[in-house]
């Protein structure tokens, strides 16, 4: 009977999680003339965040990107399917990681339910100095109280390329045994590190 309500209580917290992933697209620059030259180059890449099987939220210009978030009506967050977002750059094969955070229904729900607005008009404009998609993506992680809350300036300069977000996010996944699922990228390509 004990093993019975052991097993019981194992089934209902494993039915009370769930699990978020943050995507990576390396940066990179091309090493042979046919390959194309990405924003940002090696510094560059995207990040988003799975919220489901098959859904990547992430922060993308809504236009020209403006030099700082003054006077700037550009920045979108788009929900994708997983393999639009890794289509981001028309590449055949990109270097890629996913960072598997567990987390709460309670923090899902939140998440969803703060960020779902966002979908319709983005909170913040996309400017070089500014937000982009890794500081866009530390902000949805803070939704769902997985990171600490920072202002939106703390965000941009702390998380201003990704490589800042993913080191960080490293480091957390180190100490809290969050899994990471790294693929290497085409060799036609010079790709960013960590």
């Amino acid at each position: 009977m004990r093993l019975f309500f052991i097993l019981l209580l194992s089934f209902n917290c494993l039915a009370q999680s769930d699990t978020l992933v943050v995507e990576v697209i390396y940066g990179s620059k091309p090493l042979i003339e046919s390959e194309r030259h990405w924003f940002g180059g090696k510094l560059g890449g995207h990040i988003g965040l799975r919220l489901g099987t098959d859904s990547v939220m992430h922060f993308v210009p809504g236009g020209r990107v403006v030099a700082t978030n003054m006077n700037s009506d550009t920045g979108r967050y788009l929900l994708s399917s997983t393999k639009q977002f890794y289509r981001t750059f028309r590449a055949d094969t990109t270097k890629t990681c996913q960072i598997f955070i567990p987390i709460s229904q309670s923090q899902k729900q939140k998440l969803l339910n703060d960020s779902k607005p966002f979908l319709k008009e983005g909170p913040y404009p996309y400017a070089f100095f500014g937000m982009r998609c890794a500081a866009a993506c530390y902000h949805l992680l803070s939704l769902a109280d997985v990171t600490k809350d920072l202002s939106r300036s703390r965000m941009t300069w702390k998380f201003f390329y990704p490589r800042k977000l993913r080191k960080y996010l490293f480091k957390e996944a180190k100490s809290k045994g969050w899994i990471v699922k790294e693929t290497a990228g085409s060799t036609k390509r010079k790709w960013d590190h960590d």
